[in-house]
């Protein structure tokens, strides 16, 4: 395969990744509302508009470091985490799931990733004895909530075993993508390629993350209001 191939290939799973992000927020805005979850607490409204607010810009943070600054240079490396995706999007729908729900279960795997990400992050912390020990410990206090919110969330899945497998792959590929924007992390290997595919992705994926979540959040007000 020529470099003028490897590139056009490299882009195209590029733009698929981006196109997917763009579907999930608003179908699984919609599967979140529907009348048919069972969530496990009745929240106020304004409390749960909060909490979707807070994990919303977690999500949009996450997406926007895996677009942009650790999506994989090598196109091994972006065919393997944009297949995570797509393998798990599609074993869901396989096995007799809605599009809204496999890409609940899409979102719901981003935020797992991103709790996972953290405790990892404290741990190093604690082991490296970075930073004080109070901010160490509060820290260590906020894994609590996010892990009662990623509970909470994760009541409208309805997975078989199989299937929680793949989540979990998945977002253990999630992981360990965004480890490597981490000060745990070793240095890049090239940083100056780094920055060129973050300045050349910036704008598209900053226009798409941006309209993906006005529609989600259009859809799930117009879906409520019904």
């Amino acid at each position: 395969m020529s470099n003028s191939q490897r590139n056009k290939l490299y882009d195209a799973i590029k733009w698929l990744w981006l196109l997917l992000q763009a579907l999930i927020l608003p179908l699984a805005a919609l599967h979140a509302v529907s009348p048919r979850i069972p969530w496990p607490l009745s929240l106020p409204a304004l409390l749960l508009a909060l909490v979707g607010a807070v994990f919303l810009i977690f999500w949009l943070m996450a997406q926007s470091l895996l677009a942009m600054a650790r999506f994989p240079l090598t196109l091994k490396g972006g065919a393997l985490l944009v297949g995570g995706t797509v393998a798990q999007f599609a074993s869901l729908v396989a096995a007799g799931g809605s599009l809204a729900a496999a890409a609940y279960a899409l979102f719901f795997a981003i935020l797992a990733a991103l709790v996972v990400l953290i405790a990892i992050m404290v741990v190093l912390a604690f082991r490296h004895q970075l930073g004080s020990p109070r901010a160490r410990l509060a820290t260590l206090l906020a894994l609590l909530p996010a892990t009662g919110l990623v509970w909470f969330l994760a009541a409208p899945l309805r997975l078989a075993p199989r299937e929680w497998l793949v989540l979990a792959l998945n977002s253990g590929l999630i992981v360990y993508s965004l480890y490597g924007f981490s000060i745990f992390a070793a240095p890049a290997e090239n940083d100056a390629a780094t920055t060129r595919e973050w300045e050349r992705w910036a704008a598209p994926t900053i226009i798409i993350l941006i309209f993906s979540a006005t529609a989600a959040i259009a859809l799930a007000g117009y879906a409520r209001s019904r």
